[in-house]
């Protein structure tokens, strides 16, 4: 199946996907419930039409596929196993209607809104993440319509005073305590945090911080990161520097893969790491191997656990049943969904009618014991009868190993050689030399990455906004080579270079001359646009799951305590520097980059003088996309590959090219090695929230040097404000 894949891939790549949209037509009963055609033909009385947003695109991708089949898997089970919802003495049909929130809050409340007003569905069922249920959850309560669900556990959305929202899943401060009071029971006695600055991560942190100070453990530091982050060295070096006995994370899944690769990189070996969300998924262990062994995380439900109850039998036997229908077994995600819809379910059956005052009562009294756990919810519409569950990642397998009537295994601790982080200078002069180092890596990285949209811009005035696209597709290659050859990435890098230089000529072709004379409006809004399709495109053939490349280079070289060179990206450094110096040399001393500087710096004059412009551009746009999808693969094993990746890449390739100056070889190295070590000594030497302002650090420098030196700091082939014309 994967080559005809790589095939789709080649055949899509200059099309414009086709209009997805999720159709409703079918969707033809009436709001009482009452039954369609279809229902009487199947045997049922009518349909009980539920709807849900969830993430099928964007950061949350990964945990909306599961919380979808944990969905599907009670549709599957109500209708063709229990026969249906038990109304009085009449036999409902469950369906649910689903739209692609695309991991983003407005979409996800605006969705909400259209399940209920066009699809007049019944209930609501939740997203994943709290930060897509805060928006959904408003909108059920202001249209007086119930939500149940299992994954938005932020202890913030239950101080709202809403009577409508429900969940089966433990609150977000409590997902630690069984963690922190066994590593307490251990012996561990410091600790250090790390959380995204999202409702459900804060709230873990939140209570993560209390549970440790109860325990007896102190928290020496805690720090915020942004949503989506790509890069947590400069975190982890700090943490590394502290030498905790207990490191824990509060984020997703992508989050704990940064989390294990960057305290490999670094060498930093705490006695226990305790991260949300990621070490409970099988998925992590398929994507980080051994790297993972040892690390703990919260779970709110596991297959060995030894819940019962009438509604699909013991754990293991939904665990058994989900299996059948998905070919995998569940993580605890996908149990939280299917326990929400069945809490549901059951309210439903206890109050005999689809009234939502009647349902909301017979969820305020539920009582029920369930393959997930017991179901009783409090006064604020949170189970408060099922305790939260630990499980620790040993040698490839998940194991539960607290509280003590859930465990099966027994937790194994300290990590590594009970020893924890190497601890370096805890001074501002000791963290100096690991921040230089994580600086000019992540410079090395953004060098590589910004160079091809910094001379198509310099030297055609055009500003291509899908310049993170490319980088996404030459990465999206690169995997392709590894995962149907086992082709390192560093070994494919080029042949990617030469797809990729294919593509940008037939780009330019195609498009870009078209647009060539015309203002920057232009090309940047065409541009844009062409990012969007090509989104979608990748999107259509892979899915909006993350990936990531392996390579032999990997690792990191310990050249003293406290100091530690990551290998894959002090190796992403070296190809950077061979491939500015190349370029510079084609610039300077070939007589295409003599044609390719004059043909930037005046292009009528460069006509009268007998170069060929149009030519020039051709090659000029192929050889920068080339470079572009080439940086792609460099950086494969470092960033996280999915369709949506190409936007925050292309507005950091824009702040850098303006700040630095347009078209210049020196200026996209020199802005690069700027921008990466403001990050990463802001992420080191400022506490709490360094990482979050890095994050603004590119435009802030941005702005200051469009008003102190407009012209770009280390100049370049034409000033910002230039026009194509």
């Amino acid at each position: 199946m994967r080559l005809p894949r790589l095939l789709l891939l080649t055949a899509l790549l200059f099309t414009a996907p086709a209009a997805v949209a999720c159709d409703s037509a079918g969707i033809d009963a009436q709001r009482d419930g009452s039954a369609t055609a279809a229902d009487t033909a199947a045997g049922f009385d009518g349909t009980v039409r539920l709807g849900a947003a969830l993430s099928e695109t964007g950061k949350y991708s990964v945990e909306g596929k599961d919380a979808r089949q944990g969905y599907d898997t009670w549709v599957s089970w109500v209708n063709e196993e229990y026969g249906g919802i038990r109304i009085g003495d009449g036999r409902y049909r469950a369906e649910i209607i689903y739209y692609d929130d695309e991991s983003d809050p407005d979409t996800a409340a605006n969705l909400a809104q259209r399940l209920i007003d066009h699809d007049q569905v019944h209930f609501l069922l939740g997203p994943y993440s709290s930060g897509l249920t805060s928006g959904t959850s408003a909108i059920a309560e202001a249209n007086d319509v119930i939500m149940v669900e299992g994954t938005g556990a932020a202890d913030t959305l239950f101080e709202r005073g809403f009577q409508n929202l429900f969940l089966v899943a433990t609150v977000a401060s409590d997902y630690t305590l069984s963690g922190v009071e066994t590593l307490a029971n251990q012996g561990a006695k410091t600790a250090v945090i790390a959380y995204e600055d999202t409702a459900f991560p804060t709230a873990v942190a939140d209570g993560a911080r209390r549970h440790l100070e109860a325990n007896g453990i102190e928290v020496l530091a805690t720090e915020t990161y942004p949503k989506d982050i790509q890069d947590v060295s400069a975190i982890m070096t700090k943490f590394r520097d502290l030498n905790p006995d207990l490191f824990i994370g509060g984020g997703h899944y992508n989050d704990a893969v940064l989390f294990v690769n960057a305290a490999k990189e670094l060498g930093f070996v705490p006695d226990g790491m305790l991260i949300t969300v990621g070490p409970s998924n099988p998925k992590l262990i398929d994507e980080l191997g051994a790297d993972v062994d040892g690390v703990l995380g919260p779970t709110q439900w596991e297959p060995t656990m030894g819940y019962e109850g009438p509604y699909f039998g013991r754990a293991a036997d939904y665990a058994a049943y989900y299996q059948q229908l998905w070919g995998e077994l569940p993580v605890y995600q996908a149990a939280s969904t299917t326990a929400a819809a069945l809490a549901l379910q059951l309210a439903i059956e206890s109050a005999g009618s689809l009234d939502t005052d009647d349902v909301r009562d017979a969820l305020r009294s539920l009582d029920a014991d369930t393959f997930y756990g017991p179901i009783g919810f409090d006064e604020r519409g949170v189970n408060t009868k099922k305790p939260m569950g630990l499980v620790q990642v040993q040698r490839g397998d998940i194991h539960v190993v607290a509280p003590g009537s859930a465990a099966r295994t027994q937790l194994e601790y300290p990590l590594g050689d009970g020893k924890g982080g190497a601890a370096g200078g805890s001074t501002a002069v000791g963290k100096l030399p690991q921040a230089l180092v994580n600086g000019i890596a992540l410079g090395g990285m953004y060098a590589v990455l910004v160079l091809g949209f910094s001379v198509i811009w310099g030297v055609m005035g055009v500003i291509n906004f899908a310049h993170g696209e490319f980088v996404m597709i030459g990465a999206y290659l690169a995997w392709l080579a590894q995962d149907l050859w086992g082709i390192d990435p560093f070994v494919s890098v080029a042949a990617v270079f030469v797809l990729m230089a294919g593509l940008g000529y037939l780009t330019q072709r195609g498009l870009v001359n078209r647009i060539i004379d015309r203002p920057h409006l232009v090309s940047l809004l065409v541009m844009f646009g062409l990012a969007i399709i090509l989104q979608n495109v990748m999107k259509l053939i892979f899915a909006a799951d993350f990936r990531r490349t392996s390579t032999a280079l990997d690792g990191s070289w310990r050249i003293a305590d406290g100091l530690s060179v990551p290998v894959t990206k002090f190796w992403i450094l070296i190809v950077a520097l061979a491939v500015l110096a190349g370029l510079s040399a084609l610039l300077s001393r070939t007589r295409l980059g003599k044609s390719i500087r004059a043909a930037a710096q005046n292009r009528e004059a460069a006509r009268i003088v007998g170069i060929d412009v149009g030519k020039v551009y051709v090659i000029t746009f192929a050889l920068c996309i080339g470079i572009t999808g080439a940086a792609g693969a460099l950086v494969s094993p470092v960033l996280a590959i999915q369709p949506f990746q190409g936007a925050p890449l292309t507005l950091k390739a824009f702040a850098i090219t303006a700040m630095a100056g347009l078209g210049s070889i020196r200026g996209a190295l020199g802005g690069a090695m700027v921008l990466g070590l403001v990050e990463a000594g802001l992420a080191v030497y400022v506490g709490g929230v360094g990482t979050n302002l890095a994050v603004v650090a590119s435009f802030v420098i941005l702005v200051a040097a469009l008003v102190l030196r407009p012209q770009g700091l280390f100049g370049g082939l034409r000033p910002v404000d230039a026009t194509a014309s």
